[in-house]
């Protein structure tokens, strides 16, 4: 047991020498490469104080390029809906015939049919068609071409409608492609 004694006593004593070496050597490391291993760590640092920026750029980079493509898409679809425009309105004007005769009604009714189909290719893609008749003066989607002063009016409203509107929807904002044009009935002043 004595003997079992020393040896734990022994092995203790290496364990504190051994670490009185190791202290020793990390204080006696020479002034050079200590040097070396602070400039290391500060280009470490540099180096990727950099990384992460120029990630962060990337980043910024990736989403305007996808809100720049999503906002010149729909000026696309907004240009070709605004080319569509003319030709619908004369599909309506050839629409608005009163009382046609048998041979004239069945192309009439083809022609609705070509009108329709083009309308619902611009709702898919979010353009509303506006027929405010009835409905209060906005002057942000219509453009008043007469006006009538009546005292069967309290506010602006719409009476006629002489061309119809469109607009851009998305969500909460709607954004003019084309001002309906209307009478306005007003208020007597």
């Amino acid at each position: 047991m004595a003997e079992t004694n020393e040896t734990i006593e022994q092995e203790d004593s290496q364990t504190k020498d051994n670490g009185a070496i190791s202290e020793e050597a990390a204080s006696s490391v020479p002034e050079g490469l200590e040097a070396e291993l602070d400039k290391a760590k500060k280009e470490i640092d540099t180096l990727k104080d950099s990384w992460l920026r120029e990630r962060a750029e990337f980043q910024n980079y990736k989403r305007r390029t996808a809100n720049d493509l999503l906002n010149a898409r729909k000026d696309s679809i907004k240009k070709f809906a605004e080319g569509l425009l003319t030709p619908l309105d004369n599909l309506e004007r050839v629409t608005n015939v009163n009382n046609p005769t048998a041979e004239v009604k069945a192309f009439v009714d083809g022609i609705l049919m070509i009108q329709k189909d083009f309308i619902s290719v611009l709702e898919r893609e979010g353009i509303k068609r506006l027929d405010p008749k009835g409905q209060p003066f906005d002057p942000m989607i219509m453009e008043a071409i007469v006006s009538e002063e009546s005292a069967e009016y309290t506010e602006e409203t719409v009476i006629e409608t002489f061309q119809m509107g469109y607009f851009h929807e998305e969500g909460e904002t709607k954004q003019s492609i084309r001002p309906a044009r209307v009478k306005v009935g007003k208020p007597q002043s």
